[in-house]
């Protein structure tokens, strides 16, 4: 395929920052005394275990954590969902010198959330988006939002050279935040999820903010594997939960990703990588998988310390991260999500320095 060229991701937290150390202490304040439900010592060290010092919700922590009927969450999530992917949106555009009027298409993806018209109408209003614009809305694709939406993307630039398409992914993970949920995983995920949107644009040409030239793309489901994370529809919320093998689920991926990057290429390895931080089973399988330093990783894992998991936007953070340490011009580069179902999504290209465009104007080689 031709170069898909991708900005340099705009990202939006919430203003309410919520350390690990007071999601753990409001558990402990509403663990009823059950001798059944996990123990006060082993919440602390699944705290520990997860390696997230912070993150942000759309609401104070107070507030996220009464409990409340799906309608009242859904009600002040959706809002501030929108604000944070139309902010993003807007920078996305502002940063790569674009007119609202130059955007050909438009893909984006929340899980949580839910509402129709979506949030691809909604921008389309709110930036003033051409009326005639294509729109890619996606609600099913959890955390492997970001990776599958730029998939999309490179297919659609490759198809149709001279497309521009305003990529936007927002969660309000905070939504799933349950007190009465008191399960292993009703208590992690409230420790492990984060709120945030992000943007950027895939063009056939490489505008000023390009990070990274894609070549190829690839999406993967596992079979049989449906239940291994599972976002369902209570009452009383969004509840999210997953099997006790899911966080190792990536090891499934591994074979057919591997089979796919060398299909060109038979020492093909990667250079920088781009992995989505589920959390730490995931991001240490993902380097062994790839047989590749952990220092590749650094910056998923900061993402992750700092930000939690905040879903299909969580691999834009990390481009972006990575962009700031300007990794060398060309080197092999590979973004990866996985995501409910199990799947995978993934590109792979060659990391593009604006720099390099201003002394040797000319495609990525």
């Amino acid at each position: 395929m031709a170069y898909a060229y991708v900005t340099r991701p705009s990202i939006v937290v919430p203003e309410h920052e919520i350390p690990t150390s007071d999601i753990v202490s409001d558990i402990l304040r509403s663990l009823p005394p059950d001798p059944e439900l996990p123990s006060p010592a082993a919440i602390k060290r699944w705290a520990r275990n997860l390696k997230i010092d912070t993150r942000r919700f759309v609401t104070p922590l107070e507030f996220v954590a009464k409990t409340g009927t799906v309608t009242e969450r859904n009600n002040y999530a959706l809002p501030a969902m929108y604000h944070m992917a139309t902010t993003a949106a807007h920078d996305a555009l502002k940063a790569a010198g674009l007119d609202h009027t130059e955007v050909d298409c438009v893909i984006t993806s929340h899980s949580t959330t839910p509402a129709t018209p979506g949030l691809d109408v909604y921008l389309v209003n709110e930036l003033e988006l051409r009326p005639d614009v294509l729109r890619m809305p996606a609600t099913q694709l959890g955390c492997v939002g970001g990776a599958h939406a730029l998939a999309w993307a490179a297919r659609l630039v490759d198809a149709m050279p001279g497309l521009r398409v305003l990529v936007v992914i927002g969660e309000a993970l905070s939504t799933v935040y349950r007190r009465e949920k008191n399960t292993s995983d009703g208590i992690i995920y409230r420790m492990l999820f984060g709120d945030g949107a992000g943007a950027c644009i895939v063009s056939s040409d490489a505008l000023g903010n390009t990070c990274l030239g894609i070549r190829g793309s690839w999406q993967q489901v596992v079979p049989n594997t449906m239940d291994s994370y599972k976002l369902d529809v209570e009452p009383t919320g969004l509840h999210f939960t997953s099997k006790k093998w899911a966080p190792n689920g990536i090891n499934h991926l591994m074979g057919p990703l591997w089979e796919w990057l060398r299909e060109a290429d038979p020492a093909w390895t990667p250079e920088v990588v781009v992995a989505h931080p589920g959390g730490p089973p995931i991001l240490e399988d993902a380097a062994k998988g790839l047989g590749c330093s952990p220092e590749l990783l650094k910056h998923s894992w900061e993402s992750l310390r700092t930000r939690g998991n905040m879903g299909g936007v969580a691999v834009l953070d990390i481009l972006a991260r990575t962009a700031a340490a300007a990794p060398r011009h060309g080197s092999r580069t590979l973004l990866l999500g996985v995501g409910p179902g199990l799947t995978g999504a993934a590109v792979e290209g060659l990391w593009h320095s604006p720099a390099a465009d201003e002394a040797a104007p000319g495609p990525l080689s």
